[in-house]
């Protein structure tokens, strides 16, 4: 008689922080849209998801070797330039890291040629962070601004188009010319598809990032 083995935790620690990061994704989204802890601001949505990848990650660690890891702003070498990451996490017995950013725009707020332009740059250096010694990175945003989901016809949405189904051509330099955001320059070297989710007023944004 052939018996099926149990469905067990990944024992490869790489495959498992992919699933601790995708758990606590869900996780905290159920949160967020519950209500369970009020965020309306980018800095509560760093601390209360570094708290559930800290939790769920610690529950991942299945051996008396595991231990799992949480940063804030850490900061890292990115090529040339230096830049404190939102997030990071490890399994640090082994070499499985991930660097994560986070956006939090809201309609109040506005400013959404600059919100734009921000996200690249935060893609652009998870790119530079899974080529520098991460083996994942993950890009989360939520918003209620549907600026951010249409698509533009002119202006900055045009040159840092993140509306829904826009997929970014690898290997384009892109340049800002907008106030406040002149100079910034950067190429994306992965394919990546802006695929927003939505639930209530609320759009959300997942991008993932692997080792390039």
């Amino acid at each position: 008689m052939d018996l099926e083995a149990p469905k067990l935790v990944p024992p490869d620690h790489k495959e498992r922080l992919r699933v601790v990061i995708d758990e606590s994704w869900k996780v905290f989204q159920s949160h967020f849209i519950n209500e369970k802890h009020p965020i309306l601001k980018e800095a509560p949505f760093q601390h209360h998801f570094a708290n559930i990848l800290a939790t769920v990650g610690s529950l991942y660690c299945i051996s008396r070797e595991d231990r799992f890891l949480v940063d804030l702003e850490a900061k890292c070498q990115l090529g040339s330039k230096s830049k404190f990451l939102d997030i990071t996490c490890s399994f640090t017995n082994v070499p499985a890291r991930a660097a994560i950013e986070l956006k939090f725009k809201t309609a109040q707020q506005g400013a959404q040629d600059h919100g734009r332009i921000d996200a690249y740059c935060d893609i652009a250096a998870l790119e530079k962070a899974c080529g520098g010694g991460f083996d994942l990175g993950r890009f989360y945003m939520i918003t209620d601004s549907s600026v951010y989901i249409n698509q533009s016809r002119r202006g900055v949405g045009t040159v840092f188009p993140t509306h829904h189904g826009h997929q970014v051509e690898a290997g384009k330099k892109l340049v800002s010319t907008s106030k406040g955001r002149e100079g910034v320059e950067f190429q994306l070297d992965g394919l990546y598809q802006f695929q927003w989710k939505k639930l209530g007023k609320w759009y959300f944004l997942e991008i993932q990032i692997e080792n390039l």
